[in-house]
């Protein structure tokens, strides 16, 4: 199994805007599995209200790599960009696969 993680990073008091802008343009991202978007709240022992820039990561899983480079190229990259274009210049984005390892 791939986990497919893609951070949005953001100046912390646009939050919430970004999780709503989200919601609207994650219609455009399907087909996936398993989609989650995580808020990161703490780092290093350092809670997230003490920071200037935010993490939200979405996931969702893919059967393989390549399932998942198409759909990154295919879905997610023109979501990155309106991102960029709307969030930016004080924001990014990054995507990383990750593979379930049995325990």
């Amino acid at each position: 199994m791939i986990i497919h993680n893609a951070t949005f990073m953001i100046d912390r008091e646009h939050e919430r805007e970004f999780v709503e802008w989200f919601r609207k343009v994650r219609v455009g991202l399907d087909p996936m599995r398993s989609p989650r978007l995580t808020a990161m709240r703490e780092a290093g022992g350092i809670d997230y209200t003490q920071a200037e820039s935010q993490s939200m990561a979405f996931q969702c899983e893919f059967e393989s790599r390549e399932e998942a480079r198409r759909w990154a190229a295919e879905k997610l990259a023109p979501v990155a960009a309106a991102f960029e274009e709307l969030f930016g210049p004080q924001a990014m984005v990054f995507a990383s696969m990750f593979e379930t390892v049995g325990l």
